[in-house]
């Protein structure tokens, strides 16, 4: 993704008849890292992608190559309806992007503390999370069978939080008696330069979602 929309975005800023600098300036970014999301070095999160898809005039898929449509070239109803499913579409694959690369990490990072308890619980405490999320949305249709579940809906839910909070106690509790690592926000760039946008992307998204549920800001 990185450099489709470094080449992407460079070619709609020359087309512009934009300097890298000007661009930059514009977008609110220093030139390094504009010329980083450019050349594909890094990169960039949801909120930059909206930024640069309306700085552009141009729709988010456009700028990942999956819709090569301007936003200026929209005009039917019809069109404009396509464009909400296609933005919906973006949404999916960027937040996929986000989780896929935050547990790169995640399980990198394990593999260093070489715990197999502690890797044990984390993977079950994210893999109840899933399946929770993925059965709430296999009920949005009332009618589908449960014969893919050996346990119940009715008791599902109960079981996913009650073995979530063992898993985050477990985890707390193994925790007390290893070697942590020494981490920071430039440690972890510099040894997951792939990964480290969509990991702080993912702090972002969830402390944002927090401090709405719970009125904490």
């Amino acid at each position: 993704m990185k450099k489709e929309l470094g080449r992407t975005i460079t070619a709609l800023r020359k087309k512009r008849g934009i300097s890298q600098k000007e661009a930059a300036s514009e977008l609110g970014i220093s030139q390094a890292l504009l010329s980083h999301y450019e050349k594909g070095i890094r990169e960039c999160g949801l909120e930059f992608l909206v930024r640069l898809a309306d700085y552009y005039e141009v729709s988010a898929d456009y700028l990942l190559g999956r819709n090569r449509q301007s936003i200026t070239e929209i005009s039917s109803d019809e069109d404009n309806r396509d464009v909400e499913i296609s933005k919906s579409n973006t949404f999916c694959l960027l937040n996929r992007r986000i989780l896929a690369n935050s547990a790169a990490v995640i399980y990198s990072l394990l593999s260093q503390i070489n715990s197999k308890k502690l890797t044990k619980y984390v993977s079950d405490y994210l893999t109840v999370a899933e399946y929770n999320a993925f059965r709430k949305i296999y009920s949005v249709n009332g009618s589908n069978s449960d014969e893919l579940f050996k346990i119940s809906s009715p008791y599902s839910e109960n079981y996913c939080f009650a073995t979530l909070s063992v898993s985050d106690a477990r985890i707390k509790e193994i925790s007390q008696n290893l070697d942590g690592l020494e981490l920071s926000a430039d440690s972890l760039s510099e040894e997951f330069p792939d990964s480290y946008a969509s990991l702080n992307e993912l702090i972002k998204n969830a402390e944002k979602a927090i401090l709405q549920n719970h009125k904490l800001s």
